[in-house]
């Protein structure tokens, strides 16, 4: 059985594989950067954001020289900013430790910040250091369908299982083309809903999948909803006011107006600042979701000219024609509203 699945996947893969995409290389270094990108992110998505990310860093060298707040202003809008910072260490190791070579160990690899089993098996694999299986979400998700088999309450146990299976049904030649056929597989064919099974090749010898069996008691995420006070501050210069995120694991390492989850903080923010003589220029709500949340941000925007009462400090006022430091989506969402609004004019 495992040498016709590896076979019907491989020979799929030579026909109907995504062979053109931008990482489909021998360097580990651009394999690393694709599939940490590709961490819970969308190819079509990851594209752009690789192609540039590439662009301004080609190798190891060039990315040990770069700061974190450099790398966050190229993550800006991909989310899950923690896999940068990741990055960022990593680099930091593989410079100092490895002298700016990728390992090709795959112990060397598991161990770097941000890189479990799966991703170190994918580095070292299309690499061509290693012939390892992985066990992403589309390969769980067809090993699941295909062996007929529900998660159990024991999630360590069952992925323990289904690594098995993973390691059952990879072959120890041809593994990287192997790879890339079921993560294709699940991504075009056996995806997570309405799944196209008439075109799929493990159909033909016995996926035990039945989509009008399984198609009930689908599990989704409760939203939760939340609110945020944001406070936009632009001063006569077009400089709009940016702190640091220091808080959270949403936006950490970004740049944004200050905002405040507690209206008890935002009151004792406006209070050190001697803000609270002043009265907003302009109040709106915007609609923001990020994983399962589901945020409503209560934005008040201040246009600041000569207010020498208000203290603030100087050292965060950024050009808002460029600003060269990483904001997250939201922040983008409220500047469009500034610009579409206030920009031209001589507020």
């Amino acid at each position: 059985m495992n040498q016709k699945f590896s076979d019907s996947v491989i020979a799929w893969y030579k026909l109907n594989g995504r062979r053109n995409l931008p990482w489909k290389v021998n360097d580990p270094y651009k394999i690393w950067i694709s599939e940490i990108m590709l961490q819970q992110t969308q190819v079509k998505t990851v594209i752009p954001y690789y192609l540039n990310f590439i662009k301004k860093f080609p190798d190891i060298k060039s990315l040990s020289k770069a700061k974190l707040d450099d790398l966050m202003l190229l993550w800006s809008g991909l989310g899950y900013y923690r896999r940068v910072k990741n990055i960022y260490l990593s680099t930091q190791i593989i410079s100092t430790k490895y002298k700016n070579i990728f390992p090709s160990n795959y112990e060397e690899i598991l161990s770097l910040p941000g890189i479990g089993r799966t991703t170190a098996s994918a580095i070292a694999t299309f690499s061509g250091f290693s012939n390892l299986a992985i066990l992403d979400g589309n390969v769980k998700r067809i090993l699941m369908r295909f062996f007929n088999k529900t998660k159990q309450n024991s999630s360590s146990k069952f992925d323990n299982e289904l690594w098995e299976k993973s390691v059952y049904v990879t072959p120890i030649e041809n593994t990287a083309n192997f790879n890339q056929g079921m993560m294709d597989i699940g991504s075009l064919i056996c995806t997570r809903n309405n799944p196209s099974c008439s075109l799929c090749p493990l159909k033909k010898i016995g996926c035990l999948y039945n989509p009008s069996e399984i198609k009930k008691n689908v599990m989704k995420k409760e939203l939760q909803n939340v609110d945020m006070n944001l406070l936009v501050l632009i001063n006569s210069k077009k400089e709009i006011y940016l702190e640091k995120i220091n808080k959270g694991k949403l936006w950490e390492g970004l740049y944004s107006s200050p905002f405040f989850m507690v209206n008890s903080d935002k009151k004792k923010w406006e209070s050190s600042k001697n803000l609270t003589c002043k009265k907003p220029n302009r109040v709106v709500s915007i609609r923001h979701r990020v994983t399962n949340k589901r945020i409503k941000i209560n934005t008040e925007f201040y246009f600041l000219k000569n207010d020498k009462k208000v203290s603030l400090s100087s050292k965060n006022w950024y050009n808002l024609a460029n600003i060269k430091v990483g904001v997250p989506k939201y922040q983008e969402k409220i500047l469009d509203i500034y610009r579409s609004e206030y920009e031209n004019s001589n507020v």
